[in-house]
C-alpha cells in the first residue's frame, strides 16, 4: 500500500506540473496558433506588423505579403502639413505627370503637389524614383503595401504583375522597403488620396532612355485610366545656395528643351536621378504635351534659412492636359 500511495501521489504531482506548465506557456503566448485557413479570426500580435492579403480578380486569396514600415510618424507628417498654403496654382486641366522631391526638408512642397492631385483624385499613382543604393536589378518594383500614420497604401497588383511578366522589372521588397524616394511620398499619398493605389518603381543609376520608354509603354494601359505618373527627384546636392541656384537654372533650360540626352548625362550636382526625371517628361510628350508649369523651385538653404550648409535643391512641376 505505501508503494501504491507514493505512486499515486507522484502521478498527481505530474499532472499538476503539466497543467501549470500549459498555463504558463499559454500566458507567455506560446500556445497553439490559429491555423492558416482561419486568418480572418486571428488578429495581429502586439509589436508585429500586420499583413496584407493579395486577392485575385476571382476573389480568391493568393497569398500574404508583409507591408513596408512607415517612413515618418504622424507628428512628423503633421509638421509638413501645418505650413499655410502660400500659393494658389492656376492649372489648366488634369495633371498627367509631375516632378516632386523626396527630401523631407521639402515636405511642404510635396504636400503642395498632393493638394492639387486631391482635387483631381486619381485612382492610381505610378511613382518612379532613384534606387539610391544602386543595388539589385536595374528596375525594381514590388507587391507589398506601405504603412503610413493614416493607414495602408495598397499597390496595384495587376500593374506590378505586368511589369514582372514582361521582364520590364524585377521584384525586390527588401531594397524597395528602404528606398526613401518611394517611402517619403507614400504618407502624403495616404493623407491626400486615401483611396489611391500606387505602383512603386525604382531605377538603377545606369538605366537607359530606351528602358524608360519601354517601362512607360508597358504601363500605358494603366496610365491611360485615371492615373498620374510622379517622378520622385531631388535636384542639386552638396552645393552652396548660390551654386545650387545656378545649376538649377542650367537644368531648367535642358528641361524646357526636353533635352533628354543632356539631362541623362548630368551628375549629382544637378540632380539625383536624371532617368527618373525623364519618365515624367516622356509621359507628357507621349500625350502631346510640350510644356510644364513650375509650382516651386527652392533649396534646403532657403527653407532652413541657413546659407552655410551644403544644400539640396527642389523643383515641383506638373504637366497638364485640358479636359476633352
Amino acid at each position: 500500500m505505501p508503494k501504491f500511495s507514493a505512486l499515486k501521489q507522484g502521478y498527481c504531482l505530474l499532472i499538476l506540473v503539466v497543467v501549470l506548465l500549459s498555463y504558463v506557456l499559454s500566458a507567455a503566448g506560446c500556445g497553439l496558433r490559429a491555423p492558416l485557413g482561419d486568418w480572418k479570426d486571428a488578429g495581429p500580435e502586439a509589436g508585429v506588423k500586420s499583413d496584407t492579403r493579395i486577392v485575385a480578380k476571382n476573389g480568391e486569396g493568393v497569398g500574404f505579403v508583409p507591408s513596408h514600415p512607415s517612413f515618418i510618424t504622424a507628428q512628423e507628417l503633421h509638421s509638413y502639413l501645418s505650413f499655410p498654403k502660400e500659393k494658389n496654382y492656376e492649372l489648366n486641366g488634369q495633371i498627367i505627370s509631375a516632378v516632386v522631391p523626396h527630401h523631407l526638408v521639402a515636405g511642404r512642397l510635396i504636400a503642395g503637389v498632393m493638394r492639387e492631385l486631391a482635387v483631381q483624385d486619381p485612382a492610381l499613382l505610378v511613382i518612379v524614383g532613384p534606387n539610391h543604393a544602386n543595388k539589385g536589378g536595374r528596375i525594381i518594383t514590388g507587391y507589398n503595401a506601405w504603412q503610413t500614420p493614416y493607414g495602408m497604401v495598397a499597390v496595384d497588383q495587376d500593374a506590378v504583375s505586368c511589369l514582372l511578366k514582361t521582364g520590364t522589372a524585377v521584384i525586390n521588397e527588401e531594397i524597395l522597403a528602404s528606398e526613401h524616394s518611394i517611402g517619403a511620398l507614400v504618407p502624403f499619398v495616404r493623407y491626400f488620396l486615401p483611396q489611391a493605389k500606387i505602383v512603386p518603381v525604382i531605377l538603377h543609376h545606369g538605366v537607359s532612355l530606351a528602358e524608360v520608354k519601354r517601362l512607360l509603354q508597358v504601363l500605358k494601359p494603366y496610365l491611360d485610366h485615371d492615373a498620374v505618373l510622379i517622378s520622385s527627384v531631388d535636384f542639386s546636392h552638396y552645393l552652396t545656395r548660390s551654386e545650387a541656384q545656378a545649376k538649377d537654372q542650367e537644368t531648367l533650360r535642358y528641361m524646357q528643351n526636353f533635352d533628354y540626352l543632356t539631362l541623362m548625362r548630368l551628375g549629382n550636382d544637378y540632380l539625383d536621378s536624371p532617368v527618373a526625371l525623364v519618365a515624367a517628361f516622356l509621359r507628357a510628350q507621349n500625350k502631346g504635351i510640350s510644356d510644364f508649369t513650375i509650382l516651386e523651385n527652392t533649396n534646403s538653404g532657403l527653407l532652413l534659412q541657413n546659407d552655410f550648409i551644403e544644400t539640396t535643391s527642389y523643383f515641383t512641376l506638373v504637366f497638364t492636359e485640358e479636359a476633352k
